[in-house]
């Protein structure tokens, strides 16, 4: 398309510039002009954006061990409470681990596996407990071992005690 000037002119009395007004018959073609002009700046001054590098992959449920129960607590329809499970969430390379603890009649030493590539690194967390236990430590091993140990002053934990509360954590 050949370029389109714009014609102005100047007020005699104010020296501003102005517009001269036309007939439709002056502006066909104007608006394709416009957008030629819009896209050749776009395409030469504006980057594409990156590709936002996103993976999920969900929640994921994991088994405890014997005498250990999981799932109990907050459950009814009432709560809406969560399961047991693990999630991954990698945005922009920075992942994110998320675990969800939802379990009774923990002892002392108890162990859950997780995916032995789950952590780059061990990590270790105070859990919430019903109202009457004081919080209960977990560690986790780089392997995916989880070790829970309720507080050892906190005598007479009971097969009803729980733990439930999810953590999350940059995992690089």
């Amino acid at each position: 398309m050949t370029e389109m000037p714009i014609v102005t002119g100047r007020n005699q009395k104010t020296g501003e510039y102005q517009l001269y007004q036309t007939h439709v018959e002056g502006v066909i073609g104007l608006d394709d002009f416009v957008n030629e002009r819009v896209e050749s700046y776009v395409s030469e001054n504006i980057p594409e954006p990156p590709e936002i590098k996103f993976s999920d992959s969900g929640w994921i449920e994991y088994d405890v061990t014997a005498p250990m129960e999981k799932n109990t607590q907050f459950m009814s329809a009432n709560y809406n409470g969560f399961v047991c499970g693990y999630r991954v969430i990698n945005l922009l390379g920075v992942e994110t681990v998320y675990i969800r603890f939802n379990m009774k009649n923990i002892k002392s030493g108890s162990v859950v596996k997780l995916p032995s590539d789950l952590l780059l690194n061990a990590q270790s967390f105070t859990l919430r407990t019903g109202t009457a236990r004081l919080p209960v430590q977990v560690s986790i091993k780089a392997d995916g071992t989880m070790t829970f140990y309720p507080n050892a002053s906190d005598s007479g934990w009971s097969t009803a005690d729980y733990v439930y509360q999810e953590v999350s954590f940059l995992n690089n």
